[in-house]
């Protein structure tokens, strides 16, 4: 026998005349129970639901699409919402939001011509959806400026991980190169080989150059030269230290050596740098 479902009536379905506008939001388990779902004329505002647990079934033109856990399906207005979730269990993120930016955010992140995502399971987004959720159950001060912020937060991530294609895997190895890029800015005088920061990494050093590279656009030793000749134009700029202190506070031993570098990726020499940047 088919099952019979019944339409379902939303109380927080409507506009707002606000850029970015959260009608409601939630994290729902099944406990056994398919949970299906019929709107037949969808909704006024957008609808996300992101299975993180089990699966979901989308009936779309009369034909079922799996959604297993770490897919999102993005509703637009008025287009018709009709799911379930298969038994024993499943869990999943939901969210309702409207507003007069949402369609031209959507196709700036190119989130607009598809409808499901597939974003596996990442922290990130489960942290999102829980601090929207708590923003909108406590309702603290400008709660609605906090949940809009991560909201247009959790978008911008949605589209980074989908629309790039971005694996956990590459996202824990891009944590991994920022670590190794914050540990040179603290000490950007450190004279530190690609061996040893591919070490700190666990990486073999032809692996750790390649990483660094696809997240810098530079090798290391250039980035640590860059940080260097930031801080020495900026010492250039704003102190009145003569070319020989500036070269050894940035590590270049040699004055000039120190010139020489910083002409061939400045283009001028320091002392013409801080005649053109002075006040």
């Amino acid at each position: 026998m088919a099952e019979k479902i019944m339409e379902f009536h939303d109380k927080t379905n409507f506009k707002s005349n606000k850029y970015f506008h959260i009608n409601s939001c939630g994290k729902q388990k099944t406990f056994g129970y398919t949970y299906p779902l019929l709107r037949s004329h969808g909704r006024i505002d957008y609808h996300i639901l992101y299975v993180i647990e089990g699966e979901g079934v989308i009936i779309k033109n009369d034909e079922e699409i799996l959604l297993e856990a770490g897919k999102m399906i993005l509703y637009k207005p008025h287009e018709k919402q009709h799911y379930r979730f298969n038994p024993p269990n499943a869990q999943s993120y939901w969210i309702h939001f409207s507003g007069i930016g949402v369609e031209e955010v959507l196709k700036g992140l190119n989130l607009w011509t598809k409808s499901i995502y597939h974003l596996g399971s990442d922290d990130r987004i489960f942290q999102l959806f829980e601090d929207i959720i708590r923003e909108s159950t406590l309702k603290e001060y400008q709660y609605q400026l906090v949940c809009e912020g991560k909201l247009l937060e959790l978008l911008g991530l949605i589209s980074r991980i989908a629309t790039n294609k971005i694996s956990a895997n590459t996202s824990d190895n891009r944590n991994l190169i920022y670590s190794v890029i914050e540990q040179l800015r603290e000490d950007p005088c450190q004279k530190t080989d690609s061996e040893d920061l591919a070490a700190l990494c666990g990486l073999s050093r032809s692996r750790f150059e390649h990483m660094f590279k696809e997240v810098t656009g530079m090798p290391p030793y250039r980035y640590q030269i860059k940080i260097r000749l930031d801080k020495a134009r900026y010492l250039l700029k704003n102190t009145q230290l003569n070319i020989s202190e500036i070269s050894s506070i940035t590590g270049f031993n040699d004055p000039l050596y120190f010139s020489r570098i910083f002409k061939k990726f400045i283009g001028c020499p320091p002392s013409e740098y801080r005649s053109k940047n002075s006040d």
